[in-house]
C-alpha cells in the first residue's frame, strides 16, 4: 500500500500572521493541516500548487520551517500555481523537492504506481501545459502500460460549473484525450479551486483537493464556503486499485 497525502492552496504570505477570507491565516490553517498529517503513515506528501499567496521567499521558508517542526519525515514535493514564483521556489528549495526533478518521460516510480507531476503554469491565472509536454505524457503512458498511473497538475481540467472556471486549463482537452487512452491511469488530482469535487470519464477519477486555508463555493458568483481546511489523502494498493478521503481540519 502507497500512502499520498495531498495538500494544495496554502497561500502562505510573506507576513505569518496575515489573514484573509473567512480571517484565516493561511500560516496557522497550514500548520493544524500539518499536525494532523504528522499523526498519519504516509509515504509521500504532495503539494498541487499555491503554496504561496505572495511569491515571497519568506512564505516559502515558512513552510520549510512548518515541515521540519512537525517532525515529517516522508518526501515531499511541491508542484508549481499560479501564485507561485518559480525562481524563487527554485531558489529556496533542494531540486529533489520540486516537480521539475521528475521529467513527464521517468515520472516518480513508487512500487508499481507511477506519479506525472505536470507544471500548469502560465501567465495569468489560467492554465495551460506544453505541447511538448502532452507529447511526452502521451509518449511514457505507452511505454508504462504495465504500472497504474496517478498524474497531479494545480490547475483544474474539468469545469467545476463555479466561477473558477473563468480561471480554468486553457488546452486540459488535450490532456483528457491522451488520458482516455490509457486504461493504466486511474487518477488525476489537481487543486486550484479549493473545494473537494470527483468527477469521472471512462476509467479515470478526477479529484480535486481543498485549500489548507479558505475554501471556494462552487457557485456562479464569487464566495466563500464555510467548510474547514482540509486535505486529501490516496491509498494506492498493488492491484492498481485506489481508496481516498478527504480530512477537514478545524480552524479557530
Amino acid at each position: 500500500m502507497i500512502r499520498i497525502a495531498q495538500i494544495s492552496d496554502c497561500h502562505l504570505f510573506a507576513d505569518a500572521s496575515k489573514t484573509s477570507y473567512g480571517q484565516i491565516a493561511p500560516y496557522h490553517s497550514l500548520a493544524k493541516v500539518l499536525d494532523d498529517i504528522a499523526l498519519q503513515s504516509i509515504d509521500l506528501l504532495l503539494v498541487t500548487g499555491d503554496l504561496s499567496g505572495d511569491g515571497s521567499l519568506e512564505s516559502y521558508r515558512h513552510f520549510e520551517q512548518l515541515i521540519k517542526q512537525r517532525g515529517i519525515q516522508s518526501q515531499w514535493l511541491i508542484l508549481p500555481g499560479n501564485h507561485d514564483d518559480l525562481s524563487v521556489l527554485q531558489q529556496q528549495f533542494s531540486s529533489v523537492n520540486l516537480w521539475s526533478h521528475y521529467s513527464i518521460a521517468a515520472p516518480l516510480t513508487i512500487q508499481n504506481w507511477q506519479l506525472h507531476l505536470l507544471n500548469t503554469k502560465t501567465s495569468g491565472t489560467g492554465g495551460f501545459l506544453a505541447e511538448s509536454d502532452l507529447v511526452d505524457l502521451a509518449q511514457s503512458l505507452k511505454q508504462s502500460r504495465d504500472y497504474s498511473q496517478l498524474i497531479a497538475a494545480h490547475h483544474h481540467p474539468l469545469v467545476c460549473h463555479s466561477w473558477m472556471d473563468n480561471h480554468g486549463w486553457q488546452n486540459s482537452h488535450k490532456l483528457l484525450e491522451v488520458i482516455g487512452q490509457y486504461d493504466s491511469v486511474k487518477a488525476m488530482i489537481y487543486g486550484h479551486i479549493h473545494a473537494e469535487l470527483q468527477q469521472q470519464i471512462g476509467q479515470c477519477h478526477y479529484l480535486a483537493c481543498p485549500s489548507t486555508c479558505w475554501q471556494w463555493a462552487l457557485q456562479a458568483e464569487f464566495g466563500i464556503s464555510q467548510q474547514a481546511p482540509a486535505y486529501r489523502v490516496l491509498n494506492l494498493d498493488l492491484t492498481g486499485q485506489f481508496t481516498t478521503d478527504i480530512k477537514r481540519v478545524e480552524y479557530s
